[in-house]
């Protein structure tokens, strides 16, 4: 199943390629997965070693191919559409993006790529949630944050979960962003990257509360979900309409 999926991201970021620089599209093997940190003068936090422990688990846990790392970039660096897959974490106010790096955002999500948004503040209302908020109106325009539904599959992309997880339990709800039939942008205020981070020896950073380790592998789970989502939640569909493409054309050349 695996593979297509990630066809269709790589044609996605090729489409995308017409109108932006053809050199923002140097595109790897996108069948190696990593992730890409959006840092900024303030406000994001880089925990690198939380997302290679996750690669590192999606490995063990599935048949996808990944690169155990995290590349740290500037969300109008042109060497974001070489990842699928984006974080964008902090606990403060965030800075405000330029126009050209709003409109390569706008680009990314809106041709495949997917970014998750972690408020690591672990604070019912944080200045980082503020600045998603105001950031979301910015990059896509006349949509909005909302809950994503327990049925959503999100929560079923790979472990069947009942709610997600993270470092706190403040909010056990995801948010997220509607784009087609899609969410390319999910939101956690429970700080899952803290939940993952880990010290060079491999030793958890954070402690998870209130529910200690059992909390901690259901925040492993969710984010396992969120990356198997990123990589294959429209592949039923596209299946679908492949085959509606096939069945026209059969008919237009006299076949069954």
């Amino acid at each position: 199943m695996l593979p297509e999926a990630f066809s269709r991201r790589s044609l996605l970021a090729m489409g995308a390629g017409i109108l932006l620089p053809r050199r923002a599209f140097a595109l790897g093997e996108l069948s190696e997965v990593d992730i890409a940190e959006l840092v900024l003068p303030s406000g994001t936090q880089s925990t690198p070693d939380a997302w290679s422990g996750l690669l590192f688990e999606l490995i063990q846990t599935t048949s996808v191919e990944a690169v155990p790392r995290a590349v740290q970039l500037a969300p109008d660096d042109p060497a974001l559409f070489q990842h699928p897959i984006a974080v964008l974490s902090g606990s403060g106010p965030l800075p405000a993006l330029s126009e050209r790096a709003i409109e390569q955002l706008s680009r990314y999500l809106t041709y495949g790529g997917f970014l998750i948004a972690n408020d690591s503040s672990g604070l019912m209302d944080s200045p980082f949630d503020r600045s998603i908020r105001d950031l979301v109106r910015r990059i896509l325009p006349n949509r909005s944050l909302q809950i994503l539904r327990s049925d959503h599959s999100v929560y079923r992309s790979f472990f069947l979960l009942d709610k997600p997880a993270g470092r706190v339990a403040n909010y056990r709800t995801l948010e997220g962003v509607e784009v087609g039939t899609m969410h390319p942008l999910v939101y956690s205020r429970d700080d899952i990257a803290g939940a993952l981070d880990r010290y060079p020896d491999g030793t958890f950073r954070n402690p998870c509360t209130p529910d200690g380790e059992l909390q901690r592998r259901e925040a492993i789970k969710t984010a396992l979900n969120l990356i198997m989502y990123a990589l294959t939640s429209n592949y039923k569909q596209d299946q679908a309409h492949a085959k509606e493409l096939l069945r026209r054309q059969l008919l237009l050349r006299g076949g069954p």
